[in-house]
């Protein structure tokens, strides 16, 4: 598979798969500890949802940085030097937007119950 990123862009897998493991690992042990293992969809969308939260900091965290000023030399104009990070062109928090409504997939569920 090809992955195109730029700046820390990468980090958008890492963070939604680990996070969304963690998180729904352990509200589906919890739950099941609670008495109810049928409810493990519902800690695959809080995962999901945990997720797309820290993807979200994560990624206004690196984005928010302000831009670097120069002057060129030459015209005497101002330059800003913003360094984005981005997966597949888009920034790393937009990312967050799609994990989050993929966690109301599982959720359908609860109308079968």
């Amino acid at each position: 598979m090809l992955l195109i990123w730029s700046g820390w862009g990468i980090l958008v897998v890492p963070v939604i798969v680990g996070t969304a493991v963690v998180v729904g690992a352990l509200s589906g042990f919890a739950l099941r500890a609670l008495g109810h293992p049928e409810l493990t969809f519902v800690a695959v969308s809080l995962g999901l949802f945990a997720a797309a939260a820290a993807n979200w900091l994560v990624g206004r965290r690196l984005n928010g940085t302000p831009p670097r000023e120069l002057i060129d030399p030459v015209t005497n104009q101002r330059v800003l030097l913003r360094r984005l990070h981005k997966l597949f062109w888009i920034r790393m928090e937009y990312w967050s937007i799609p994990v989050a409504l993929a966690a109301f997939v599982p959720l359908l569920a609860l109308r079968n119950l």
